[in-house]
């Protein structure tokens, strides 16, 4: 035994050492809720294009400056610019509207001109009205504000190109182009804005406080010199940290609170300091060595899987408070002893939980798996230091109080020891019946996966502000097109526009984006060429020119002269350079995104796509929804599988008459617990499921603790249940206090199960371990 807590003991320095190096070097937590949800997809593309998109989105950041006074609001958000570039934390993209970059835009797409027709002027020709596409070219000639100049209507008479660069998307339609910078005025305030992508990833806590830190700084030294200065933040970044602080603050209020009740709880019930003591370092030595495993194992552990992970103090402790009630059994004996009297109910039940918990390796949930490996760990590293360190460090005597602290859970005990009329035990049951009825009929599912996170309301404020300020509308929804080719591609998402339009019309979507918007295929280009030849160079032309007082016109271009391709518009340092985050690598040939703004009817969007080849509406918040619905399913399963490998435990302990008793009051708490949840109206999620699983696990605990002890020291073990219970309703109770509501139905759950379970815990009392063997 010396040789083994030996042996311990430098596990746990060897685990201090490697977690105090980690602690130095900086510890990575991850922050991305959706970092914790399943890596599954139908395909790899649609994964593929899923995570592109995403992660491209994640990196956007919007920063509205405002003012009453343009040059001051300018030099602000200039300065604010540099605060942010010059450290490298995020690359600009609306300082590129100057006329460089419009006179870069003109020069791409200048020498395919005839082949680029706007939607209208495109429908006119094929209607064969050439005098609607004559008529809009006069009047923009001749209109308030001309647009041309006669070199220009010499090489373009009809303004095709003017006209197509006009309608191409404008997804920040209330903004104009001021001097180089994005630009509105609103009542009196002049705004401007900067948008572009940060350089790190948002859900990093490390770049989190970077970039946060020196835009705050940067806004602070300008509203020193402009006091009406305002700011309006938008991005994935900004939500992540509000997110990261407030779980971080969530699991540092949980943690302490619950140590605290702990240390309170232990004090009242011992009133000496050296059970505490040896109850912190079983906690104490659980939550070190778990934690050093998972980052040895994972890299990184998420806020998330932290905050659950403080609830393993309420479990961990049951173990050590079990071997210290046994000073106050009136047999005494010495700490070996008194261990000896308990250690096979603590392994029973260790090994009940550390199944509960393994079993969320079954889900393919990289949060639930770093959960599952801080309690399992913990929770054997708990009762390692029970089972070699705390005998040893022991020298406790039997309170002179014992006797009336006994009392006290003898009073519940009785409850269920006094004889009662028949009645009064189906009465219970029909009680039981009528809530479990009542509940279930209440019942529902709620698989939305963005009900599971707690959005900052200022950020959400600031994000609407920003939103009616620029004309921008939020969506996550977008086409994949999958082709051989880019052509075929382009080919493709002409077809799907043509059908969006439609819907764009009855604000089934705000706007969308494609490829083929903004560089049309070569079929198309080579089919508007025939069109402007066959209608517009006619004796249409002749007349068009009379009226513009021209002569002549430059020669079209030859048969066989070159297309726009996708190549040359994103291209590096390219006109169009944003288009290539519509084009993904990756697949077997092309794979384009169309990304839609505003979308209000998902359904109707999806039936445009309906017979189109190789088109998919991807709305990863939906996808997310039915991952979960599938998993919540999952995790039924788990709880039936988790209670089938805790069976055969049991049989072999009580046998096949008295094992029914011990599991019988945590299957009790599993089945009124979301029956009580409904009672209020809440939804059954994912994690109420994988509550269940571990309500299941720490209720046979409390079942094998009553099952294992003899009728003299009853008392002592339900005291010992009591105070696991009441540490377990402090540690995972305390999180249905959460406002991340995939915490707050863990929590919730966990808090109505843990009270179930402790309450008909004593139903296990009468179960009594088999005989063993006469040797």
């Amino acid at each position: 035994m010396r040789a083994a807590a030996l042996f311990w003991l430098l596990l746990v320095l060897a685990a201090a050492l490697y977690l105090g190096w980690r602690l130095h070097e900086g510890l990575r937590f991850r922050t991305d809720l959706l970092a914790l949800l399943p890596r599954e997809a139908q395909d790899a593309d649609a994964q593929h294009a899923n995570d592109v998109v995403t992660a491209a989105l994640s990196r956007q950041v919007m920063i509205m400056v405002g003012g009453p006074d343009r040059d001051q609001t300018r030099a602000a958000a200039t300065a604010i610019a540099a605060a942010l570039t010059q450290p490298k934390l995020m690359e600009l993209t609306t300082d590129s509207f100057g006329k460089d970059r419009l006179r870069r835009i003109g020069e791409l797409y200048f020498p395919y001109r005839r082949g680029l027709l706007s939607a209208q002027d495109r429908q006119s020709l094929l209607e064969g009205k050439p005098e609607a596409v004559s008529l809009r070219a006069l009047s923009q000639i001749y209109g308030l504000v001309g647009m041309a100049d006669a070199k220009l209507l010499q090489r373009d008479p009809y303004l095709l190109l003017p006209d197509f660069l006009t309608h191409l998307p404008v997804p920040l339609s209330r903004l104009s182009l001021d001097d180089g910078l994005l630009a509105l005025r609103d009542g009196g305030d002049y705004w401007i804005l900067l948008a572009g992508q940060i350089t790190g990833d948002p859900y990093a806590l490390a770049f989190q406080a970077a970039f946060g830190d020196a835009l705050d700084d940067a806004v602070a030294a300008q509203r020193q010199a402009h006091a009406d200065l305002q700011v309006l933040r938008l991005g994935a970044v900004f939500f992540a940290k509000a997110g990261a602080e407030q779980a971080m603050g969530e699991t540092s209020t949980i943690g302490l609170v619950s140590v605290l009740g702990t240390v309170l709880l232990v004090l009242a019930i011992f009133r000496a300091v050296r059970p505490l003591g040896l109850t912190l370092v079983a906690i104490g030595t659980g939550v070190l060595v778990s934690l050093s495993a998972c980052l040895l194992l994972f890299g990184e552990l998420h806020v998330l899987a932290l905050l659950f992970g403080v609830s393993l103090i309420g479990v961990a402790v049951d173990y050590s408070l079990q071997y210290l009630s046994e000073i106050f059994a009136l047999e005494g004996g010495a700490p070996r002893e008194r261990l000896r009297r308990v250690w096979l109910g603590i392994t029973l039940a260790t090994a009940t939980v550390a199944i509960g918990y393994l079993t969320m390796f079954l889900a393919p949930f990289p949060g639930l798996h770093q959960i599952a490996a801080l309690a399992a760990i913990g929770l054997a590293a708990s009762w390692a230091t029970v089972m070699l360190w705390l005998p040893a460090l022991d020298h406790s005597r039997r309170p002179r109080h014992g006797e009336r602290v006994l009392s006290w859970a003898g009073a519940f005990l009785g409850w269920w020891l006094r004889p009662r009329s028949p009645w009064w035990g189906w009465g219970g049951a029909a009680l039981l019946l009528l809530i479990a009825v009542g509940g279930w009929v209440r019942f529902h599912p709620d698989d939305d996966v963005r009900r599971m996170q707690s959005l900052s309301g200022p950020l959400m404020a600031e994000q609407d502000r920003i939103q009616q300020l620029t004309g921008a509308t939020g969506g996550t929804q977008f086409f994949l097109v999958e082709a051989a080719d880019d052509e075929s591609a382009l080919q493709t998402e002409e077809a799907l526009i043509d059908r969006l339009g439609p819907l764009l019309a009855e604000g089934a979507l705000a706007g969308f984006q494609a490829p083929a918007q903004y560089v049309p295929s070569a079929a198309r280009q080579r089919q508007n060429r025939e069109l402007v030849h066959r209608e517009l160079d006619g004796p249409l032309l002749a007349q068009h020119l009379g009226q513009l007082g021209l002569d002549q016109v430059e020669p079209p271009p030859a048969e066989d002269a070159a297309f726009l391709t996708l190549d040359q518009a994103v291209a590096k340092e390219g006109a169009l350079g944003f288009l290539g985050s519509l084009l993904l690598t990756g697949g077997k040939g092309a794979l384009h995104v169309v990304k839609l703004d505003g979308v209000a009817r998902p359904d109707a969007l999806a039936g445009a796509a309906q017979g189109l080849a190789g088109v998919r509406l991807i709305d990863p918040a939906g996808d997310f929804s039915q991952l979960l619905a599938k998993y919540r399913h999952r995790a039924l399963g788990l709880l039936a599988l988790s209670a089938a490998l805790m069976t055969p435990l049991l049989i072999w302990r009580y046998g096949w008459k008295t094992a029914p008793r011990v599991i019988a009051p945590p299957l009790l708490a599993v089945l009124l617990a979301p029956a009580l949840r409904a009672w209020f109206g809440a939804g059954f999620t994912f994690f109420d499921g994988m509550a269940l699983v571990l309500v299941l696990s720490v209720g046979v605990d409390y079942s094998i603790f009553l099952a294992e002890t003899s009728a003299q020291r009853q008392r002592v073990t339900m005291l010992a249940v009591a105070m696991a219970a009441a540490t377990a309703l402090l540690s995972f109770g305390l999180l249905a206090l959460s406002s991340v509501q995939a915490v707050h139905a863990f929590g919730t759950t966990m808090l109505i199960g843990i009270l179930l379970a402790f309450l008909f815990s004593p139903l296990a009392r009468t179960a009594r371990p088999r005989p063993e063997p006469s040797r």
